[in-house]
C-alpha cells in the first residue's frame, strides 16, 4: 500500500461523517490517542492498521485508494495544461467543479480548488480567484508539499495578473519560496522563474530579472513545450534590451522567430505580433526609429493592438514622420483607448505634433496630469522621453521655470533607473 500522508485525513473525514468517536473506531486496532495522531498526520501507521481502520469504516480501501490516485493524476494533468496555456474541455471542467465538493478528503478538495483558481485566472476572473485564494490560504502548510507548491504558482500568477510585481519579488526575497518548488517538476520550476523574471523586469530590476530568466532557461530542458520556449526567448530578449545589450537581445528575438517559423502549432497572429513589437522596441531603444516604425507596423498588421499602435505613434514622432503620425491619429482617435498610459501618450503626442496650438496653460495641463500618472505607475521610460521633450516646448515659450522642473523630473527618473539597474 502506498502510505500517503493524507490517509489519516480520509479516515477522520469518514469517521466524522458516520458520527463515530475515536474510541469507537480505534477499539481493538489501536489506542484512541494513536488514532488521533494518525488523523492529524503526526505519525504514519503500519499498513495493517490502515487496512483495519478502513474495513471498520466500511470502505473498500483498494477502490478508495485507486480513486484518489486517479483523481490526483487528473488534477496534475489539468494543472499542467493550464500552465501551458491550454484550455480545459467541458468534461474536464465539470470534473474539476465536482471534485471540490464531493466526498473526497480535504487534501484533494484543496488541490481541486487550487487548480480551479488557476482556471479562473486563465479566464481573467480575477475577483473570484482572489476570493478563493484568500479562503484557502489558511490551509497551506508552507512546506515542501504539493498543495503549497500549487498555491505558490497560482498565487504568483494572480499577482502577475493584477500587476503586483513588487509583491511577488518581496515575497520571494522574504520567504524563499523557490526552495519549496525544488521537488516539483522542472517545467513548473521554470514557469515560476519565468514569472519572477517578468515581475522583476516590470519593477525595473533588470539584472535580477536576467538572473531569474537564466534560471528558467536552465530548468527548462528536455520538454517539448514550444510556446513556453518562445516566451523564454522573448522575455530574455526584452530583459537584455532593457540592459542595453541590444545585440544579445536581437539574437533571442531571432531565435524566437526561427522557432515560430518551424512550429505550426504556435503560429498565431498574437505570437507574431508580440515578437515583432519586441523587435521594434529594440530598434527604438537604439535610436533606429525608422526600423522601429516598420516593425511596429508589421506587428499591428499581424494583430491590431492598441499598445503597439501607441508605440508606433511614438516611434513615428521620434523619426520626424509627422505624416504617418497624422494618419495614425486619424485612424485611431482618442476614444479608442482606455488604459491610462495609452491615453496620456496619445494626448502628449497630439500636442507635440501641433506646435501652433502650444500655450503655457495647455502644456502645463497635460504635463501635470500625465507626469503624475507616470510617476504613480512607475513608468520611468515614459518620463525619460516625454519630460525632456516638454522642457523644450516650455523653452520655446521662454517658460524656463517649468522647463527646469521637467529636466529635474527626468533627472530623478534617470537616477532611479540607474539605481535599479545597479542591483
Amino acid at each position: 500500500m502506498e502510505k500517503e500522508k493524507y490517509w489519516g485525513k480520509l479516515i477522520k473525514y469518514h469517521r466524522q461523517m458516520q458520527g463515530l468517536k475515536q474510541d469507537d473506531l480505534a477499539i481493538g486496532i489501536c489506542t484512541a490517542s494513536y488514532l488521533s495522531r494518525i488523523e492529524n498526520e503526526v505519525v504514519m501507521a503500519d499498513e495493517n492498521v490502515y487496512t483495519m481502520l478502513f474495513e471498520r469504516l466500511g470502505i473498500d480501501f483498494i477502490a478508495e485508494q485507486k480513486q484518489v490516485k486517479q483523481v490526483n493524476m487528473q488534477l496534475e494533468n489539468f494543472y499542467e495544461k493550464l500552465l501551458s496555456n491550454q484550455t480545459l474541455n467541458d468534461l474536464e471542467f465539470n470534473d474539476l467543479v465536482s471534485w471540490q465538493s464531493n466526498e473526497l478528503h480535504q487534501t484533494l478538495q484543496l488541490r481541486a480548488k487550487l487548480v480551479y483558481i488557476r482556471y479562473l485566472l486563465s479566464l481573467d476572473h480575477l475577483k473570484e480567484a482572489e476570493d478563493q485564494l484568500q479562503k484557502i490560504e489558511t490551509f497551506i502548510s508552507w512546506q515542501q508539499d504539493r498543495d503549497t507548491q500549487m498555491y505558490i504558482g497560482t498565487s504568483t500568477y494572480f499577482y502577475l495578473s493584477t500587476m503586483k510585481y513588487t509583491a511577488i519579488l518581496e515575497r520571494e526575497d522574504k520567504l524563499h519560496l523557490r526552495h519549496l518548488l525544488l521537488t516539483t517538476n522542472q517545467f513548473e520550476l521554470a514557469s515560476y522563474d519565468y514569472h519572477l523574471a517578468f515581475a522583476a523586469h516590470r519593477a525595473y530590476a533588470f539584472q535580477q530579472a536576467l538572473t531569474y530568466i537564466e534560471r528558467a532557461d536552465q530548468s527548462f530542458t528536455h520538454f517539448y513545450k514550444p510556446l513556453f520556449q518562445l516566451k523564454l526567448y522573448s522575455m530574455k530578449g526584452v530583459i537584455l534590451n532593457a540592459l542595453g545589450r541590444y545585440g544579445e537581445a536581437m539574437k533571442e528575438f531571432e531565435a524566437g522567430m526561427n522557432l515560430l517559423s518551424h512550429v505550426q502549432e504556435i503560429q498565431t497572429a498574437r505570437q507574431y505580433s508580440s515578437l515583432m513589437n519586441n523587435i521594434a522596441f529594440c530598434f527604438e531603444s537604439q535610436g533606429d526609429y525608422e526600423r522601429a516604425q516598420q516593425h511596429y507596423q508589421k506587428a499591428n498588421d499581424y494583430l491590431e493592438d492598441l499598445h503597439t499602435v501607441v508605440n508606433w505613434m511614438r516611434a513615428s514622432y521620434r523619426a520626424n514622420d509627422f505624416e504617418m503620425l497624422s494618419l495614425l491619429f486619424d485612424r485611431y482617435p482618442q476614444d479608442r483607448f482606455s488604459l491610462g498610459h495609452h491615453l496620456y501618450q496619445w494626448e502628449l503626442l497630439s500636442m507635440a505634433l501641433h506646435l501652433e496650438e502650444h500655450t503655457l496653460e495647455r502644456l502645463q495641463d497635460i504635463a501635470r496630469r500625465a507626469f503624475i500618472y507616470f510617476d504613480e505607475q512607475n513608468h520611468l521610460e515614459l518620463i525619460l522621453f516625454y519630460a525632456p521633450l516638454w522642457a523644450t516646448f516650455y523653452e520655446r515659450l521662454q517658460a524656463y521655470k517649468p522647463a527646469s522642473a521637467c529636466y529635474r523630473r527626468a533627472f530623478k527618473a534617470s537616477e532611479k533607473s540607474r539605481c535599479l539597474l545597479s542591483h
